[in-house]
């Protein structure tokens, strides 16, 4: 028999049965369209953070909590991660000559109120360099003075959104809000800003550090962010874990940095983690996504049987009009790879139609630096997968199928 005419064939028994076919592609479609609707976000999550991470340029560096050998203090802040960095680590560096810029950082989410209205928001406790650093500006009023800094003065820089939800079109300059209860007097108002790593800043209030720390009982810093002028990347670096092992009482004359606790990390550093972090999500999570194509897989395989046991006696009349064993195989086999490709182009479709979806969304809720990027490899993948799969799992049916005995499959009721 003619390729064309096996083809014509199993076209014709796939269409005569287009619902049965239609559900049994179901899981081929499902298993596909998450392999690419994963890898896609994965992807744009992936640039998402490298973009961030190169727009504050090279010369900045983070100092986070935690051993420094870049297990777990790579990472934010947790509760299983010892706290260290002191507002003594701060000023110590400040008073360095290659310190450009420093920001002490501690962050709480609190709940903020302005006469009857409340939000719950992102409580950024920062000293006065944070707008240097991050390039960050005003729209009306002023930012965290030193003095303001020093005497942890109860003061906050509202962010956009925050400053339209508590006061509308009310000038917030000197108005008092209290966060969790105690009173802060507004002295400035951000202008737009977007997002900063996951976190949307336009919802953000700014109050110094120390009158944070003060509110929370708290005498240790989550963060500091350094911009450093006049050294390479490397020597800074190692001129801060001097600093901060004599601060930290630290016996390490060998630099051993599992030693350490604390964790120093330039652009490269956060732009390789974030790398391989992304890299490592996205096969976890196609991985994931692959189960479902080998359950959809199970599933042809059983409809398959199922067609077979169905269409007995058509194989049994067919092979006594002439038909080979392979003719019967390479039809049963054929259907079962058009049920998969089928199925796996609609998964390629409707995965990157639901991707571009939710990039979109993300630009709308967070920010426009999330790029749609259709993942070839995760189509191609798809594609590949879901076509052995219909090699695979259509194999012993048709083989069962061209096995029949054409008597017997006549005399079959």
């Amino acid at each position: 028999m003619k390729f064309t005419d096996v083809i014509k064939i199993s076209l014709d028994n796939l269409v005569r049965n287009r619902r049965r076919a239609a559900l049994t592609m179901l899981g081929i479609v499902i298993g596909v369209m998450s392999v690419i609707l994963m890898l896609s976000v994965g992807q744009a999550a992936e640039n998402y953070i490298l973009s961030q991470v190169s727009s504050f340029g090279s010369d900045l560096l983070i100092v986070r909590n935690g051993p420094g050998d870049g297990g777990t203090g790579s990472g934010p802040p947790t509760m299983t991660v010892k706290q260290t960095l002191t507002l003594k680590d701060y000023e110590k560096l400040k008073k360095q000559s290659w310190v450009s810029a420093i920001n002490a950082s501690v962050i709480s989410d609190f709940l903020v109120e302005y006469e009857a209205s409340t939000i719950t928001t992102r409580i950024s406790g920062v000293s006065p360099d944070d707008m240097l650093i991050f390039n960050t500006t005003l729209s009306q009023g002023s930012f965290i003075s030193q003095d303001a800094f020093d005497s942890a003065a109860k003061v906050a820089v509202l962010g956009k959104d925050v400053a339209n939800d508590l006061f509308g079109q009310e000038d917030p300059i000197n108005k008092r809000i209290k966060i969790q209860k105690k009173a802060y007097r507004v002295i400035g108002v951000m202008n737009e800003a977007g997002t900063r790593f996951f976190t949307n800043l336009d919802k953000s209030v700014y109050v110094p550090t120390t009158a944070l720390m003060q509110d929370t009982n708290k005498d240790r810093l989550q963060f500091m962010y350094l911009k450093i002028s006049g050294l390479e990347t490397d020597e800074a670096k190692e001129r801060i874990r001097v600093l901060l092992r004599e601060n930290h009482n630290l016996d390490n004359p060998e630099g051993d940095l599992s030693k350490d606790d604390f964790f120093i990390a330039g652009q490269e550093d956060t732009a390789a983690a974030a790398g391989m972090i992304g890299s490592i999500l996205q096969v976890l999570l196609a991985s994931i996504a692959a189960i479902s194509l080998v359950v959809g897989g199970v599933g042809i395989m059983n409809i398959m049987f199922v067609t077979v046991t169905e269409r007995t006696r058509e194989i049994g009349l067919r092979k006594a009009l002439g038909a080979k064993k392979a003719d019967i195989r390479s039809q049963f086999l054929y259907e079962a790879i058009m049920l998969c490709l089928t199925g796996g182009l609609i998964g390629v479709a409707a995965g990157i139609g639901l991707s571009w979806s939710g990039i979109k969304l993300l630009q709308e809720l967070q920010s426009p630096n999330w790029i749609f990027t259709i993942p070839m490899d995760g189509v191609v993948m798809g594609l590949t997968v879901s076509t052995l799969i219909g090699v695979v799992f259509g194999y012993f049916p048709a083989k069962r199928a061209s096995d029949l005995d054409p008597i017997e499959a006549l005399q079959y009721e």
